[in-house]
């Protein structure tokens, strides 16, 4: 052990052959998640049929918890890609281990997408009532006059800008992917050399495919930020905000904007410590991936309150009726104990525990600050989409809204549906990390080229060369 917190040395050769060895092999414990995961989603599912067959369609409080789990998904598990993106764009060296752990929560999208499509029933279309679409309305949108009419709002181009975010995060897992799924092909047998075949075809690593490969997924993670920030914003707007009457905040879209930035990277750090953890890969994953990643996550800690503040404070001052109601409703009533803790969850408990850097600088102290956030954001959508839910159809087309619901406690089909799909998000990334490597072996064996121990004095240190 050396001086820094790094562990011996280990050769590209070493590194692959380590890698593979686990890759190839499935351990007890990680067959019984799989199977306590898949009895949980399945479990999941069942709610949802009874949820369907007792309640229908035809009133939106019954799903308001499961209006909030796809919300939670979109801002944790589909947010995780992110990290990989931005970390490559400003070529973080202790990136490497966590990009492909990040990048594999792209194949929870695909079940996001499942559980929004029947959201779609739920709410109305954009047609006479004030939302984010400029309709002919009456009263006229925002007060202007127009005989605009956009076929389809919101239905058609939310679902829409989900498919092709769950679309562009899954082909940015595959075109990472490419070159690892080629050492499959190669040095693999059976079930992971017939994946490797098909995952890489065509690639025989030629300097002219590692250009365009670079390209490609420059391009796409920066189509997948871009797709992000339009899906949170869609979601949050057209399936939260614009069912509470009187409830117009400007501020709302970029603030649930960097609480999935926050997610994402919370759920990628707490992946990270399980994998170093249970999968024993302490040679791998350092003290740094962990370091790094406080420093922004406690950055963005920050971010969240100064959204969250600066749209309460006009809500609090402005004092009209419209907004108190809505206070009342989000924050100071049947909600304010959901609230309270999704605060302290989201803000106080992440700031406290990375104000301090001892705690920054371990393995532990990321990894409990970011079990914090996922709770804060399960707790702050739960209060957000329950309580938008809980308001009837025939009054979200109000000015504002002139009683407040009482609480929709859940029931046990809604316990059943929440568990149900969080689990069935951990079950999916299981599978996938049956596929796909869990590191990213080309990113890691550049990372060990570049990287060497040195004499300095009497102990030794980490010597990075600087990559093109």
């Amino acid at each position: 052990m050396h001086s820094n917190g790094h562990l011996a040395e280990v050769t590209e050769e070493e590194f692959t052959q380590d890698v593979l060895g686990r890759h190839a092999t499935t351990g007890p414990r990680y067959r019984r998640l799989m199977w306590i995961t898949g009895l949980l989603f399945v479990m999941g599912i069942a709610g949802f049929v009874l949820r369907a067959v007792t309640s229908g369609f035809d009133e939106r409080e019954p799903w308001g918890y499961f209006a909030a789990t796809v919300a939670f998904l979109i801002t944790t598990a589909g947010a995780a890609p992110v990290v990989a993106v931005a970390l490559r764009l400003v070529k973080a060296h202790w990136r490497r281990a966590m990009t492909r752990i990040a990048e594999m929560y792209a194949a929870v999208g695909v079940l996001t997408l499942l559980m929004f499509i029947p959201l779609l029933f739920l709410v109305p279309s954009a047609a006479g009532r004030r939302t984010l679409w400029f309709q002919d309305t009456d009263p006229p949108t925002l007060g202007l006059h127009s005989s605009l009419i956009i076929p389809g709002a919101p239905h058609v181009w939310v679902t829409l800008q989900i498919a092709l975010f769950v679309l562009v995060s899954l082909a940015l897992l595959r075109l990472s992917a490419r070159p690892d799924m080629a050492v499959l092909r190669a040095r693999a047998s059976g079930r992971l050399a017939a994946w490797g075949r098909r995952m890489s075809a065509g690639w025989l690593g030629t300097q002219k495919q590692w250009t365009v490969f670079q390209v490609g997924v420059g391009a796409l993670g920066a189509l997948f930020f871009i797709m992000l920030i339009g899906t949170v914003t869609l979601y949050c707007i057209d399936f939260g905000m614009t069912l509470v009457p009187g409830w117009r905040d400007s501020i709302f879209a970029a603030q649930q904007s960097v609480n999935a930035l926050q997610g994402g990277l919370a759920t990628t750090v707490l992946t990270l410590w399980l994998v170093r953890r249970y999968g024993k890969l302490e040679k791998y994953i350092h003290m740094e991936h962990f370091w790094g990643a406080s420093k922004i996550l406690l950055a963005l800690t920050l971010l969240w309150f100064y959204f969250w503040w600066s749209a309460f404070i006009i809500f609090w001052y402005g004092r009209q009726p419209a907004e108190q109601a809505v206070l009342q409703l989000l924050m100071f009533g049947p909600y304010r104990y959901v609230f309270i803790l999704a605060f302290v969850f989201c803000f106080i408990a992440p700031f406290l525990t990375l104000l301090w850097n001892g705690v920054r600088r371990s393995t532990w102290g990321p990894p409990l600050a970011s079990a914090f956030i996922l709770i804060g954001i399960l707790l702050d959508k739960t209060r957000l989409y329950v309580a938008a839910y809980s308001v009837p159809n025939d009054e979200i087309t109000a000015h504002l809204l002139e009683k407040v619901p009482p609480t929709n406690y859940p029931d046990i089909i809604d316990l059943m549906m929440v568990v149900g799909a969080i689990s069935g998000a951990v079950f999916v990334y299981l599978v996938v990390a049956r596929v796909i490597p869990v590191f990213s072996m080309w990113e890691m064996t550049e990372g060990i080229r570049l990287r060497a121990v040195r004499p300095f004095l009497k102990t030794k240190m980490v010597v990075l060369g600087k990559p093109d």
